[in-house]
């Protein structure tokens, strides 16, 4: 009965020193599709992540980038492109700085969003990088990715219902919360 005791209290007060250790508060980006609900989280590191898509008329890719700010605002940071064409800035704006390094435009600027809200999909290769790892974003809400040089996408782009499938409406934000974390594992209390 005594060593049973000791196990139980040694075996709870692990558990606090896990609890206590491992729960912080911290941001967190959430991912929601707009029409089914279905949410996904990210933990960034360092507050930042990326924005990322393949340009549909210049087929060049556009990356934007933004830092998380203490109050859960979005500040878009910068758009980098290859090229200038639709939807893309060809000029010096108002607001931001411009400049080419290395073959690619710079456009810094410091906009401010409470969240992102996009239709994204696998054609643009819509996609977020936290942490270093790039995830695309059609791939977290359907149940099969696409491959671009696939027959799979070929009718993707043929068919409306299939687009429609694999295309989701989606809002982005952050969050501060509750996380209990120990390496890669992450609970959201």
């Amino acid at each position: 009965m005594f060593r049973k005791s000791i196990i139980v209290l040694l075996s709870m007060l692990l558990l606090a020193i896990l609890i206590f250790t491992g729960l912080q508060e911290r941001t967190i980006i959430i991912i929601e599709d707009r029409k089914s609900g279905e949410k996904h989280t990210l933990f960034p590191n360092d507050n930042h992540f990326e924005l990322g898509y393949i340009h549909s008329v210049l087929l060049t890719p556009v990356d934007e980038y933004f830092e998380i700010e203490e109050n859960n605002i979005l500040l878009l940071q910068k758009t980098v492109y290859e090229s200038f064409g639709v939807g893309l800035p060809y000029e010096q704006m108002s607001d931001a700085e411009f400049e080419i390094v290395d073959g690619k435009f710079i456009l810094y600027m410091n906009r401010e969003f409470d969240q992102v809200n996009m239709i994204a999909s696998p054609i643009p290769k819509h996609s977020i990088t936290v942490n270093g790892e790039k995830i695309y974003i059609a791939d977290l809400f359907s149940e099969a990715s696409v491959d671009v040089t696939s027959e799979a996408f070929k009718m993707l782009i043929k068919d409306d219902d299939e687009r429609r499938k694999f295309t989701h409406d989606i809002v982005i934000h952050a969050s501060k919360k509750k996380v209990f974390e120990i390496g890669n594992f992450h609970v959201v209390l």
